[in-house]
């Protein structure tokens, strides 16, 4: 009978917790050297909230490299006493969750300083920790940790102040010859450059007599020293941006400064940001704290107050996060306005180069629509005109979704002095329908086929016999490419033609051309949409314009085969000038029509 009443405790599997940290956990074993200046950092924050006889100013990290052997890492903390030595090997394991979810795996030194340290076990077999706690200062304790799991706790004579030395040698036993790089005095003082540029006590290299700091005290404030933040930028972003400007939380979540991008970049693109927790890097992925939004900024943030994930390597994503991303939005949104104010002209740059980030923001939401609306540049008839031209046009504007009508039809627009908006760009409805609902001047409607028909008038040959014959003709042969011929005047008088169609026999055509090269897998599904869509509401329309010559010469014509012909090429000529993918059986007319002219007498 098997015994209930013992308690058995799981061991930790040394050896499985360094796969878990290089393997899965951490991204790089560049994270090491942050690990340990975290460390460094922490003993000596809670050394000066603790020991009344420590200040700021006397804090420092030194870090020693012997080329190619070993590296020494040595703070000035409050150093560990025996009980906390076994502490941290106690909570390898059980207490990073917990210190997470409680907001404490940032300030408890001792919570995070095993699984830091374990950290190195990727870059060597063995770690050698000599530590003088200020609590006891009478001892110096060394622990010696092998990757096997053993380790050992020695009260040693050695001359040391307070702090902590961290020794790691380079003997790991299986490597590549990547880990040799670790042990490099340049290659170190970069991962410190990278990884703790910022943080908030000095961090020297070490060599005899000869030290150099390897980081900076700097304060984040573009309003202060401007020029000083673009070259920052231009140092660690890699661009030499258009502007910058201050982030600061309103609820102290953040500081940091923003960046303007000099061009244009997709959402789909992740740029880089340096976004740092207690001035130590965090992650370049400013995904997570930025709005969606605003892709077109560039940053470089510290925290202190949001949680990062267990590897430290990215935030999660919890309310103090929502917080802060809603916070920076609100912060680039009073940056515009200060720019409205005092640089309108650099405003009117940064929404023309920015415009899809900028119609996004307009898009999303009714923060900023006053503000940056009048600066939005549209396509139009009469050229690209600003939100603030339309506002003021006093007069009725046309706009259109479809792009392909917007080609075709601005050249009317323009004979008639009239105002047609193109809004087929993504966003672009919306904030047509935004500023629509600003304007006081200009009446901003749609462009609906009613509105076509209105400002094509009514033909002198209606009721012709001659032009009867040619309608009833075209009727018949554009039949098959689902398009009725009418009889209209309109200018310019150059254009013989103009194809319009409605969205649903757009949609229909679309699914035609995709079946002329779909495969069986995918025809059933195309049938499928096209019989979805009614004929009767699927309108497309050539309009032929009886002010133009050549189109009277069709009037006056006899031969009905010469006819076809030219009745069909138009058609086909219409499609291209609006900018329309022909169908392979229209191509394939309009070859063998201009054939047949080239044939006849």
């Amino acid at each position: 009978m098997i015994s209930m009443e013992k308690d058995f405790k799981f061991k930790v599997n040394l050896g499985g917790m360094i796969d878990l940290l290089s393997n899965h956990l951490y991204s790089s074993p560049d994270v090491f050297v942050r690990e340990l200046l975290q460390n460094g950092t922490d003993a000596i924050s809670a050394r000066i909230s603790s020991d009344e006889n420590f200040s700021e100013n006397d804090a420092k990290i030194d870090i020693e490299v012997e080329q190619g052997n070993r590296i020494l890492f040595r703070d000035n903390g409050t150093g560990l006493n025996e009980e906390e030595i076994h502490r941290f090997l106690s909570v390898i394991g059980q207490s990073s969750k917990y210190d997470l979810e409680n907001n404490m795996a940032n300030g408890d030194y001792i919570g995070r300083f095993g699984i830091g340290l374990l950290s190195c076990f990727m870059v060597t077999d063995y770690i050698c920790v000599r530590t003088r706690s200020y609590k006891s200062p009478e001892t110096v304790l060394e622990w010696k940790g092998m990757a096997d799991g053993t380790y050992t706790i020695d009260t040693i004579s050695y001359d040391m102040p307070v702090g902590t030395e961290i020794i790691i040698e380079n003997n790991k036993t299986e490597k590549d010859d990547s880990v040799d790089e670790y042990y490099n005095c340049d290659n170190i003082s970069n991962l410190v450059y990278y990884y703790g540029l910022f943080l908030r006590y000095p961090v020297y290299t070490v060599n005899g007599e000869e030290k150099t700091r390897l980081n900076l005290k700097f304060d984040f404030d573009a309003d202060k020293d401007k020029e000083l933040c673009m070259t920052l930028g231009k140092t660690f972003l890699g661009e030499n941006f258009l502007d910058c400007f201050t982030l600061r939380s309103p609820t102290g979540l953040f500081s940091g400064i923003a960046y303007v991008l000099p061009y244009p970049v997709s959402a789909n693109v992740h740029n880089m940001h340096r976004i740092y927790l207690k001035n130590m890097l965090l992650t370049e992925n400013g995904q997570k704290i930025l709005p969606e939004w605003a892709f077109f900024i560039r940053c470089i943030i510290n925290t202190n107050n949001l949680k990062p994930t267990s590897s430290r390597e990215d935030f999660y994503e919890d309310d103090a996060l929502e917080t802060a991303r809603n916070e920076i939005g609100d912060i680039i949104a009073d940056y515009f306005e200060t720019l409205d104010i005092h640089n309108k002209e650099l405003l009117y740059k940064i929404v023309s180069i920015h415009s899809l980030a900028v119609k996004s923001v307009i898009s999303s939401g009714d923060t900023m629509d006053d503000l940056l609306l009048p600066y939005i540049i549209f396509h139009t008839s009469m050229g690209d005109l600003t939100g603030k031209d339309i506002l003021d046009f006093d007069s009725t504007a046309f706009y259109t979704i479809d792009e392909n009508q917007f080609r075709q039809l601005a050249p009317l627009y323009v004979q008639r002095n009239e105002l047609l908006i193109n809004a087929g760009y993504v966003y672009e409805d919306a904030i047509i329908t935004k500023l629509s609902e600003m304007s006081r001047k200009t009446d901003i409607v749609k462009l609906t086929d009613s509105d076509i028909d209105f400002m094509l008038d009514d033909s002198e040959f209606d009721g012709d016999p001659t032009a009867d014959k040619l309608i009833r003709l075209a009727t018949k042969i554009l039949r098959k490419y689902d398009c009725k011929p009418s009889l209209k005047e309109f200018r310019p008088f150059e254009i013989p033609a103009l194809y319009t169609i409605n969205e649903k026999a757009y949609k229909a055509r679309q699914i035609r051309r995709s079946k002329q090269n779909a495969n069986n897998v995918f025809m059933g599904m195309l049938n499928s949409f096209e019989n979805e869509i009614s004929s009767a509401a699927a309108v497309a329309c050539l309009y032929l314009n009886t002010n133009n010559l050549i189109i009277r010469k069709l009037i006056d014509m006899d031969d009905d085969e010469k006819l076809s012909c030219y009745i069909e090429i138009i058609y086909v000529q219409s499609l291209l000038s609006g900018h329309f993918p022909l169908l392979n059986n229209e191509m394939k007319v309009l070859n063998e029509n201009l054939y047949k002219v080239l044939s006849f007498d």
